[in-house]
C-alpha cells in the first residue's frame, strides 16, 4: 500500500513543489525594491533567490521524508532536479542582463540542492529511543 501511495504521490509532490517555488518567487519580488542603490538592489535579487529556494525546500522536506523514508533523499533530488530543469527550460535568457541570468541559474542550483539537503537533515534528526536505566552508584 505504501509503494502505491509513493508512486501516485510523486507527480503531485513535484507539481506542488514547483508551484510553491514559483509562488514564492513572485511573493519575494518585493525584496529588491527595498534598496536604493543598484548594488544593494542586486544583492536583494540574490537574497531573494536564496530565500525562495530555501523556503520551498524547507516546506516540502518533512512530507517527503515521512512518505519515502529510506529513499527520501534520492526522490527529493529527482523532484528538485526536475523542477529546476523545468524552470530553466521555460526561462527566457534572451535580452536579459547578465546579472539576471546569473541569478536565474543560481536559483536553479539552490532549487536542486535545498530540498535534498533539508530531507537529509530531517533524516539525521531522528530521536534516540533507546531507554537505558541509569546505574545506581553507591546504592546497595
Amino acid at each position: 500500500m505504501r509503494l502505491v501511495l509513493q508512486i501516485f504521490l510523486y507527480l503531485p509532490l513535484f507539481l506542488t513543489f514547483w508551484y510553491a517555488h514559483a509562488e514564492l518567487a513572485i511573493w519575494i519580488s518585493w525584496l529588491p525594491g527595498l534598496f536604493t542603490t543598484r548594488i544593494l538592489d542586486l544583492t536583494g535579487i540574490l537574497a531573494g533567490t536564496i530565500i525562495c529556494g530555501g523556503l520551498s525546500g524547507a516546506i516540502f522536506a518533512a512530507p517527503l521524508a515521512a512518505l519515502y523514508r529510506s529513499a527520501a533523499v534520492p526522490i527529493a533530488l529527482s523532484i528538485s532536479a526536475l523542477a529546476a530543469f523545468f524552470d530553466l527550460y521555460n526561462a527566457q535568457f534572451n535580452g536579459r542582463l547578465p546579472f539576471t541570468v546569473v541569478a536565474m541559474i543560481l536559483d536553479a542550483v539552490i532549487l536542486v540542492v535545498a530540498l535534498p539537503l533539508f530531507v537529509h537533515f530531517i533524516k539525521k534528526l531522528r530521536p534516540n529511543n533507546s531507554s537505558k536505566p541509569t546505574p545506581l552508584r553507591g546504592a546497595a
